[in-house]
């Protein structure tokens, strides 16, 4: 039988309010996508992830500023875990994954989400939502694909499917930057 910890939708339903009116690049959209992602980049691993801090991670990518910096949330999310079954340790062990998940992933969870959020950058998808997100910081076409190119050649992936999943994508970004570059 499965803990109630370790299903997705208690993590899902806690945090969706707290997406409401963020930008289409950073909504509960992007976190649904993070998560479609979990399982394929789970694959080929030494450890396999636990899947509570996992779902946590992935749920709260983008809630990590908040939770810093607003105590209240802070004090309801910890409730709400140990609700789920959580104890003290594992929830400030949790808060530290989470702020440090995206710049210096160490435990397999972090290194999951991480690559899961990073994916998005790379593609059809990821070059939408740079010209997106560019356009709604008023960026001109010049800027965002400056910005893209540096941030694309920055990510390092973590996990050997996300590193499988970079070559593609990378080179997909590329030609298609090229080409655009050719048409300008």
């Amino acid at each position: 039988m499965i803990k109630e910890k370790e299903r997705i939708e208690p993590y899902k339903n806690f945090v969706r309010p707290y997406y409401e009116n963020r930008d289409p690049a950073h909504d509960f959209r992007h976190i649904e996508r993070i998560i479609s992602r979990l399982e394929l980049l789970s694959e080929d691993l030494p450890t396999p992830p636990c899947r509570d801090r996992l779902y946590f991670l992935a749920c709260f990518h983008e809630v990590w500023s908040r939770l810093r910096d607003d105590a209240m949330l802070r004090q309801q999310t910890k409730a709400f875990l140990h609700n789920l079954g959580w104890n003290d340790s594992e929830i400030e062990e949790a808060f530290q994954s989470l702020e440090r998940h995206i710049k210096s992933p160490e435990t397999v969870e972090e290194k999951i989400v991480h690559d899961a959020n990073y994916v998005e950058i790379l593609g059809a998808f990821g070059i939408a939502k740079a010209f997106t997100t560019g356009g709604a910081k008023g960026q001109s076409f010049e800027e965002t694909v400056e910005i893209l190119e540096r941030f694309l050649n920055k990510v390092v992936f973590q996990t050997p499917v996300g590193k499988r999943l970079a070559e593609e994508g990378r080179a997909y970004v590329k030609e298609f930057l090229r080409r655009l570059r050719k048409e300008w």
